[in-house]
């Protein structure tokens, strides 16, 4: 299978909302090149409003051509405010986008995520998690994955029962029982995010220890009140979409950590929450993107 490769530099505070444009309509999720010249474990951060190159991917096939042409109509509306180059384009054999490379990133504390293959700079307690690029997206760069992670690294995992909700990579799954979980179970709508999620949970040592399986909710391998944390890095439409069913699965006291939501959408995912018994608490925001956690009111 080919590939068709959309990449275009943009100023810094327009990354957000191309990178979105691109998650809506590329495969997978849009990646964001951060420019170097910094270092963060000094806390130090990149130039403000310094260029970044924001990439996503094009299967080819029948779709190809309507997601061009929306992502091409959201360029033109952006560059109404910013103006902005040209889309770069170019073909992608199957092998070299199933191989697409990331550095290694630190979130938190100790939470280490690294490419197979490739040396992470591990310390002493750090939680390594390996991942194969490609197939699906999810590598703890983009702020709603690592929001999501640093809210898990505060939360009590230990023998928890924990569902991913759109388990796109697994990194959440394998986060989660590689913090003290005793069963993780994901799900998503994408048949190569269920054999990513697979495949990596085999890399990471954790397969027995986490379940995945194609599909949305509800569904029989969630039973109701059985998961003490829901994990949903997800969109808000899909989260306004599953909120009776994900606060279904919650144990009384459990708690969903939700991300994947702008923030100007937050409002309204607060308020379809709480019309199915949930409540919103513990919003964090960075840039343009929040996450939060929901509990039964």
């Amino acid at each position: 299978m080919r590939w068709t490769e959309l990449s275009i530099r943009v100023p810094g505070e327009y990354a957000e909302p191309v990178s979105h444009l691109f998650s809506k309509h590329g495969e997978g999720s849009a990646v964001i090149e951060l420019p170097g010249g910094y270092n963060p474990d000094e806390d130090e951060s990149p130039p403000l409003n310094a260029p970044v190159i924001v990439k996503t991917f094009l299967p080819d096939d029948p779709t190809a051509q309507s997601r061009r042409a929306m992502i091409d109509v959201g360029l033109k509306l952006i560059a109404y405010l910013c103006p902005l180059p040209e889309l770069e384009v170019r073909q992608v054999l199957d092998d070299e986008w199933k191989n697409q490379q990331f550095e290694p990133v630190r979130i938190g504390r100790r939470i280490v995520i690294s490419p197979t293959g490739v040396e992470a700079d591990a310390r002493p307690g750090d939680i390594v998690i390996p991942l194969e690029p490609g197939l699906a997206f999810g590598t703890g760069h983009h702020p709603t994955t690592a929001m999501v992670l640093s809210a898990m690294e505060e939360a009590d995992l230990n023998d928890r029962q924990v569902l991913d909700a759109g388990c796109g990579s697994g990194i959440l799954s394998i986060a989660a029982v590689k913090m003290g979980a005793a069963r993780a179970v994901g799900f998503d709508v994408e048949e190569d995010a269920v054999k990513s999620t697979t495949q990596n949970a085999e890399r990471a040592g954790v397969a027995s220890n986490v379940a995945v399986f194609h599909g949305s909710l509800p569904d029989s391998r969630v039973p109701e009140a059985s998961f003490d944390f829901t994990l949903a890095n997800i969109s808000a439409n899909v989260l306004k979409l599953l909120s009776s069913e994900l606060l279904r699965s919650l144990k009384p006291s459990g708690a969903i950590i939700a991300s994947g939501v702008l923030e100007d959408r937050y409002s309204e995912v607060e308020e379809t929450f709480a019309a199915a018994g949930g409540v919103l608490y513990e919003r964090r925001q960075v840039e343009d993107w929040t996450s939060f956690k929901v509990r039964h009111a």
